[in-house]
């Protein structure tokens, strides 16, 4: 074992090493090196290869940023060499965020958990620190909406997202009921974050108050992210708005600085 960046250990992993495993608990990840892995979801049917990663992408992280088990199995293909991080260190780094970029990390995992249709942990409403009622200087924009209110229909162009501080929305695509959103949860952030039209219509179910996050405010606090949270942000964004749904080569994550 060597050691990389802010002294942090590295791995030399062989090949055909099960480095994680899909159900287990999760107490550290890895931010791969060189070598190649690949990532296996267990079904009826068996595993299912959704991808292979490599050099800069990071594995095993879902686990530490929410408190879950792991979503998926991860195998080396070739051997790898990874610097390891550890539970303490993603703690280390989600507290140099700002609660804006804190709170959207967790709400990105636990969208793409339910992508692939696995458990999720107990999530405790959230969001309270990035609401106006605390801050006025980090969400300014606090408004309640009536019955029926449509906050934006599939299609438009994004421009804002929403943070639900009390009421519900109802979520609806191509004709089909999605789900209904309620108090801690925010809505309409991959539009403005992967520069896409709306996916979906937002409808309020009864009348709600929401803050008003506009897509300068999600910009400019993701750029005050430490770079490996920034690179997995962005990764999440991709997979959840129809690109890769596993990067082979993520963008370079550093460890050793903001």
């Amino acid at each position: 074992m060597t050691r990389s960046g802010a002294d942090l250990p590295t791995r030399r992993i062989a090949a055909d090493t099960v480095l994680i495993r899909q159900g287990e608990a999760g107490d550290c990840a890895w931010l791969i090196q060189s070598g190649e892995l690949e990532v296996l979801l267990d079904g009826p049917d068996g595993p299912r290869r959704l991808g292979t990663v490599g050099t800069n992408a990071i594995v095993g992280e879902m686990a530490l940023l929410d408190d879950g088990l792991r979503s998926a199995t991860v195998r080396a293909l070739t051997p790898v060499e990874a610097v390891e991080l550890s539970r303490d260190t993603f703690r280390a780094l989600r507290g140099r965020c700002l609660p804006l970029t804190s709170y959207l990390l967790e709400s990105l995992v636990a969208a793409i958990r339910r992508s692939y249709g696995l458990s999720q942990p107990e999530r405790q409403d959230g969001g309270a620190a990035i609401r106006s009622s605390n801050s006025f200087a980090t969400v300014a924009d606090r408004r309640m909406f009536r019955h029926g209110h449509s906050f934006f229909r599939q299609g438009d162009e994004g421009t804002a997202a929403y943070l639900i501080q009390s009421g519900s929305v109802g979520v609806r695509r191509d004709g089909t009921d999605l789900g209904v959103l309620g108090p801690g949860r925010i809505f309409g952030e991959l539009a403005l974050l992967a520069n896409r039209p709306r996916a979906a219509t937002v409808v309020a179910l009864e009348a709600t108050v929401c803050e008003i996050i506009r897509k300068d405010q999600f910009a400019k606090a993701i750029e005050t992210m430490p770079p490996i949270l920034r690179s997995l942000t962005r990764i999440y964004i991709e997979q959840l708005s129809g690109g890769r749904l596993l990067p082979h080569h993520a963008e370079p994550a550093r460890t050793d600085s903001p």
